[in-house]
């Protein structure tokens, strides 16, 4: 008796997964194709920083804080999107043998970039992703504003359960008293629709798994 009990419910179990991941496929997917909502396409991140530049022979370094807005044109694929958004930067350089001033340092960008994979959506599949992007760039800079053409790229992942994004930000001086400044910043994507997302994963690839 319990074992007729168990094959049953277990062919139950196998009727029900394909389907409630195909129900929640298509209410996050049909999310996505609504007119525009700003909640379904904003994502950020917040996180720390630094940026480098030359002085002389000397490597200086901006110790910094980070916020990254991101707002999604495209809403059409889960693991791609067309973004625009900014990584909204404050810091400090402390006094150094090679620069002697400390300053405080600002970084206010805009940025169009491209997202493949992890988090190109608010219902991604990929455990990992990239993207690469540039824009344009105003920096308070050793006490002066100075602004330039910007490149970016950089990874997205699950790492031991949070999604973290690991950037590269290549500011590019266009005057003689301008400085050239290379950026890493390591940030914590922020948002209740990861464990969703981490969930609906999971089923579908239970489901997918089991059919095989």
């Amino acid at each position: 008796m319990m074992i007729r009990n168990i094959i049953v419910g277990c062919f139950c179990l196998m009727l029900f997964i394909p389907g409630a991941v195909n129900a929640q496929k298509k209410r996050t997917l049909g999310s996505m194709k609504k007119p525009f909502v700003l909640s379904q396409q904003f994502k950020h991140a917040a996180g720390a920083g630094v940026s480098m530049y030359s002085l002389d022979d000397s490597q200086e370094l901006i110790y910094q804080l980070a916020y990254q807005p991101t707002l999604s044109l495209t809403r059409s694929h889960s693991d791609f999107s067309f973004s625009i958004g900014s990584q909204i930067s404050g810091g400090y350089h402390p006094e150094t043998d090679a620069d002697t001033l400390s300053y405080i340092f600002a970084d206010l960008p805009l940025l169009a970039e491209f997202n493949f994979g992890h988090n190109a959506s608010k219902d991604f599949y990929s455990d990992a992703g990239w993207f690469l992007g540039g824009g344009y760039a105003w920096q308070l800079f050793r006490e002066n504003w100075q602004s330039g053409p910007v490149a970016t790229l950089g990874v997205r992942a699950f790492f031991f359960g949070p999604s973290l994004t690991v950037r590269y930000h290549r500011f590019f001086a266009i005057t003689d008293e301008a400085r050239s400044l290379n950026t890493i910043t390591v940030a914590l994507n922020l948002g209740g629709y990861f464990e969703q997302v981490k969930l609906n994963n999971k089923l579908s690839r239970f489901s997918n798994g089991f059919r095989k």
